[in-house]
């Protein structure tokens, strides 16, 4: 869900793949650019905290424009293939739930 909204409004607002990359990779994202548009368009996963990066980078480069804003992934209600917030922690977990 959060790849289709991050296209739509990468869509609407017209921007380049080169500058939405370029805008993550500053916000420290790891993923190549052929990666953002493969996410963009649906046929590769990223971890929570690379959507949400991706997701802050849209945010701010449409800011000001007649464009939905990208919401992060603890926005979202978890989907049966999302494994939610604890995405955003890569420590490693211990316990029963680990």
């Amino acid at each position: 869900m959060q790849a289709r909204l991050a296209r739509h409004a990468v869509e609407c607002a017209g921007l380049e793949t080169a500058r939405l990359w370029w805008d993550y990779f500053q916000l420290g994202g790891e993923a190549g650019m052929m990666e953002v548009d493969a996410f963009l368009n649906g046929c590769l996963r990223l971890p929570a905290a690379h959507r949400d990066l991706l997701a802050r980078a849209i945010n701010e480069l449409v800011e000001g424009a007649p464009v939905a804003r990208v919401p992060f992934s603890w926005e979202i209600a978890p989907s049966g293939d999302d494994t939610g917030p604890q995405e955003h922690d890569s420590t490693p977990r211990t316990g029963p739930r680990a």
